[in-house]
C-alpha cells in the first residue's frame, strides 16, 4: 500500500496522464486534413469546373450523372451519316451501349486488349493497366467488328480499307499520344458534324496533358471550331463545327 505522503502524487499523475488521454480522444474525432493525392484531385476537380464554366462553346451540353448517360446524350446529338468507332474498347461496356444505337451499322472497336502501351502521367495507372489477355471481349450484340493491337499497327490499315467521315467516335484512349495517333492518322475523317466522346477529358491531376491536349492541337491544325453536347464524371462530348 503507498505511503500516505505519496499519495497525492500518484493522484497528480493519473490526473495528468487522464488529461492526454482526453487529449488524444479529442485530437482523434477532429477532421485531419486531406491527404496530397486527396488534395489533388479536389482541385483538378475544381479546375475542370472552372474551364467549363469559361469555356462558352460547352454552354448548350447537357449534363449527365454518369458516363452511359453522357454517351446516350451525345448519340441522340449525332446527325451525320459516316462510320463509327470506339478507341480504347477494354471490357466492351460502352461499345456495346453504342452498337446498340447504331444497329443496323458496323460499330469499328480498336483496343490492343493488353492494356495501356504506356505510363499514364497523372494517375497510379502504368504500362500494361487494363490487360484483359490480348483478347477481345464477348458482347451481347453482333455489328461490331474488332481491330486488335495498339492504335500505332491498327489505325493506318484501317484508314486505307475504308472511307470516312465519322460519324460518332468514342475516343477512350486516356494517353495523349494514343489519342494523337487517332487524330494525326485519320485527320480527314473528323468534319464539321462529327460527334466525339472523350471518356478522360478532364477531373484527374494532369488532364491537360492528355486527351484535351490532343484534342486543342487537332483543332489548332484543322481550323474546325465544336460546340458541347454532353458533360459527365470525366467525359466531354462535343460536335465539330466549322471554323
Amino acid at each position: 500500500m503507498p505511503q500516505p505522503n505519496r499519495v497525492p502524487r500518484l493522484l497528480r499523475a493519473l490526473r495528468k496522464e487522464m488529461a492526454q488521454v482526453r487529449q488524444e480522444i479529442v485530437r482523434s474525432r477532429q477532421p485531419r486534413p486531406p491527404s496530397v493525392p486527396v488534395q489533388l484531385r479536389e482541385r483538378s476537380v475544381e479546375h475542370s469546373v472552372d474551364y467549363i464554366l469559361g469555356e462558352r462553346r460547352l454552354d448548350s451540353a447537357q449534363v449527365a450523372l454518369n458516363k452511359p448517360e453522357a454517351i446516350a446524350a451525345a448519340l441522340r446529338a449525332t446527325t451525320l451519316d459516316g462510320m463509327v468507332a470506339e478507341f480504347g474498347v477494354y471490357q466492351g461496356t460502352s461499345l456495346t451501349q453504342i452498337a446498340r444505337f447504331f444497329d443496323t451499322r458496323t460499330v469499328h472497336g480498336f483496343d490492343s486488349f493488353a492494356g495501356l502501351p504506356e505510363s499514364w502521367s497523372g494517375t497510379s495507372k502504368g504500362a500494361g493497366d487494363f490487360d484483359i489477355g490480348g483478347q477481345p471481349p464477348e458482347l451481347p450484340v453482333s455489328n461490331v467488328e474488332f481491330h486488335v493491337g495498339f492504335f500505332d499497327t491498327t489505325v493506318a490499315p484501317f484508314e486505307a480499307a475504308h472511307e470516312g467521315p465519322f460519324s460518332f467516335v468514342h475516343l477512350d484512349a486516356d494517353l495523349y499520344s494514343s489519342t494523337r495517333t487517332v487524330f494525326d492518322v485519320l485527320f480527314e475523317w473528323f468534319v464539321p458534324g462529327t460527334v466525339i466522346v472523350f471518356d478522360e477529358y478532364f477531373g484527374y491531376h494532369g488532364w491537360q496533358l492528355h486527351e484535351h491536349r490532343a484534342f486543342m492541337e487537332f483543332l489548332d491544325r484543322s481550323g474546325l471550331s465544336y460546340e458541347g453536347v454532353s458533360i459527365g464524371h470525366m467525359n466531354l462530348g462535343v460536335r465539330l463545327l466549322a471554323g
